[in-house]
């Protein structure tokens, strides 16, 4: 009887001393977790992969811009000529629309950890939505 209770002891001995580690290990991961997660942030952001990616991103951004921006200028002179078009003035508003769009679109990555490092230096910052509205 004394063997058993002594393997009883010694089985759960065991199992609180493998809990007692595991419970140790998460501690010490949540302890670590935010200069890991710097850490990992910043090897994520130097790597080629991203660098080559976000640049192109940001590019293909700002031709979207230029585009809508062209677009609504087009579609504003159309609408210039005949008011009472109503199909060029939805189109228009859909332009202007989509242009307002894109800037926050390009913006918004432009605030982002993972790509404002990697803009082309001769792109801005940030761009604004004149030149996606019309004035009457």
């Amino acid at each position: 009887m004394k063997d058993v209770l002594k393997v009883i002891a010694a089985v759960l001995a065991a199992i609180l001393l493998i809990a007692l580690i595991w419970w140790a290990v998460w501690a010490i991961s949540v302890a670590t977790s935010g200069p890991k997660g710097q850490g990992d942030a910043v090897k994520i952001n130097n790597s080629a992969q991203n660098w080559t990616e976000k640049q192109q991103k940001f590019e293909k951004l700002n031709a979207a811009v230029n585009t809508n921006k062209q677009l609504v200028t087009m579609h504003a002179a159309r609408v210039a000529t005949d008011p009472t078009d109503k199909t060029a003035s939805q189109i228009l508003a859909g332009v202007q629309s989509e242009c307002i769009a894109s800037v926050e679109a390009y913006n918004a990555e432009s605030r982002k950890i993972l790509s404002k490092d990697w803009k082309s230096p001769d792109l801005p910052y940030e761009l604004t939505t004149a030149g996606c509205t019309t004035t009457k």
